[in-house]
């Protein structure tokens, strides 16, 4: 299953060198908004806005202040953590099939959904956010997800690539944008 979503490329679509290797959460934001048929505007005017409304911090794109600035366009979001601070290892594996069935229930309800991951899902130090557009699904078994990576040049390297789910499971960081309705 996979979304029919357009893609934006934080390189190619914002126009402001300073934020284009910063500005993965509100691309996106406007991706998940353009989907939802919610109207927004320029990438670069999206992220002024998120800074005028403090979105922003020196640790990159607040979820909260996304949510925010979603709602500032007309979204309905909220945020849902699926981790807990000093968690043992079957809580832990627990709260991670919570979110994987979090993801796969808004993905059937055809919404797709922000997570934070590692960026390309294997460079340990550094944080993403990336769109989730569509799962793969065996004989009832998810395979991977599908996603929009804003941190690429071009459409080919950024929409719909796929991540396995063994990787998916160690690397995505538990954290979700999700929409209300």
């Amino acid at each position: 299953m996979r979304l029919d979503i357009s893609y934006y490329s934080q390189y190619r679509d914002v126009t402001d060198p300073e934020w284009q290797k910063r500005a993965c959460g509100v691309v996106c934001l406007k991706m998940l908004l353009d989907a939802r048929g919610i109207q927004t505007p320029p990438l670069d005017e999206m992220i002024q806005d998120g800074v005028t409304l403090g979105a922003y911090s020196e640790n990159g794109w607040l979820h909260d202040g996304l949510i925010e600035l979603g709602a500032k366009y007309g979204g309905n979001l909220y945020r849902k953590e699926f981790r807990k601070k000093d968690a043992d290892p079957e809580t832990a594996e627990r709260l991670n099939h919570e979110g994987i069935d979090a993801l796969l229930h808004e993905l059937e309800a055809g919404r797709p959904v922000i997570i934070s991951a590692i960026k390309n899902f294997e460079i340990s130090n550094k944080f993403h956010m990336v769109l989730v557009v569509g799962a793969e699904i065996e004989e009832g078994i998810v395979k991977g997800f599908y996603y929009h990576d804003p941190g690429s040049y071009t459409d080919t390297k950024g929409a719909y690539q796929f991540v396995p789910m063994n990787i998916f499971s160690k690397t995505w960081r538990r954290m979700a944008i999700l929409n209300k309705n």
